[in-house]
């Protein structure tokens, strides 16, 4: 197995001094008014011409999406000029302020404004690969869109999402290009697509290619345990712990591995106390961690799983927070509570993460399970 995007990763965060990761997902704060009070905030680069180019390109989407009334048209149109404007600021600032260099928007947020929201992820998604390549530095960006489905539809979602079109299509073009998405597993070894007919499918051929998949195993909200839970007497296990050994038996049977880190990765929320039993069932995984920030996620519920030995000890997680990476001056969150406030807030909840973090990288517990800090 050659070098892949969770190597990648790893360095990345080695680079960037911390396992944040900057969740990007545009929450909507009431009517309009409310809305463009906060996202039009953003009026530093107003009269540049990439600002015009967005107004332009929004304009022309909206002619196209049917809606009727023109006030509504309008409202449309610059509202997610509005979004895409405030969210790439927030994206600079993480990335030439913060040195971040790890992103996860999450689809369904892009995907409430319809078509035009596609657009606006894609957009997204390239204005990362500009700063990556301004900056000339490795950025990774994740979509969290827990895509789960049957062989064929599952291997669609892939070819859109990570792939390349030029051999299904004969169009050389990666609508989105991402690094990595995450999966929900629960319709079975399909949604991996690892395999048709004895020869690789689209999900192994990726991953071959460097892309990374990380399976929904564990996750951060309240009613998790209803079904991930479940024993299964067959196998001795919870559904969820089983999820994780057939993903190890899938990295170690396709050879997915470099120098110890798998290409499947696993999500395992902040917001329940693990015991390092899924480190120890699968040792090459990385962990998406999402409920950091307005889910209550808390460090010392997850340090234990991770990596604690060899090159990579004290990396295999990715802390991502969202709204407190979006509005970090929202009161709440630690910021002044003021939107004006945008770029200091989020230097200093960065900041905050950051010492958050290596304080729990300095619990006795996680001393004594043999992890350092690796910053």
């Amino acid at each position: 197995m050659e070098k892949h995007n969770f190597v990648h990763l790893a360095e990345a965060q080695l680079a960037q001094g911390t396992l944040y990761c900057a969740g990007l997902d545009p929450h909507p704060f009431g009517g309009y008014g409310d809305n463009i009070k906060i996202y039009g905030s953003v009026s530093s680069d107003q009269k540049s011409d990439q600002y015009r180019e967005r107004i332009f390109f929004y304009e022309k989407l909206t002619t196209l999406s049917g809606i009727k009334e023109s006030i509504d048209r309008n409202r449309y149109s610059c509202m997610l000029v509005a979004v895409e404007t405030y969210i790439c600021e927030v994206v600079k600032i993480l990335v030439e302020k913060c040195n971040i260099r790890v992103f996860k928007p999450q689809s369904a947020f892009y995907e409430q404004f319809g078509p035009a929201g596609n657009f606006l992820l894609m957009r997204l998604r390239n204005y990362i690969k500009e700063l990556e390549k301004k900056n000339d530095i490795r950025i990774i960006c994740l979509l969290d869109c827990k895509r789960g489905d049957i062989f064929t539809t599952q291997a669609a979602y892939f070819l859109g999402l990570l792939g390349n079109l030029k051999e299904d299509w004969g169009v050389d073009f990666s609508p989105y290009d991402f690094d990595i998405i995450n999966v929900t597993p629960w319709m079975g070894s399909d949604v991996m697509v690892l395999l048709d007919k004895g020869q690789p499918a689209s999900g192994l051929k990726l991953m071959r290619q460097g892309k990374g998949i990380i399976g929904v195993s564990k996750s951060s909200n309240p009613s998790a345990s209803e079904y991930q839970e479940l024993y299964i007497p067959k196998r001795g296990l919870t559904l969820q712990m089983s999820h994780v050994e057939d993903s190890y038996k899938w990295s170690q049977e396709f050879d997915l591995e470099f120098e110890g880190l798998s290409t499947i990765g696993l999500v395992v929320g902040s917001t329940h106390l693990c015991d390092g039993g899924i480190r120890r069932a699968f040792p090459g995984t990385t962990l998406l961690v999402p409920g950091f920030g307005a889910q209550g996620g808390k460090f010392f519920l997850i340090m234990l799983e991770l990596i604690h030995e060899g090159k990579w000890n004290g990396l295999g997680a990715i802390f991502s927070s969202s709204r407190g990476t979006l509005f970090p001056w929202i009161k709440k969150y630690g910021g002044s509570g003021k939107v004006k406030n945008l770029e200091a807030d989020l230097i200093t909840a960065i900041n905050r993460h950051k010492e958050e973090e290596e304080i729990a990288f300095n619990d006795p517990k996680v001393i004594d399970a043999g992890i350092i800090y690796p910053f």
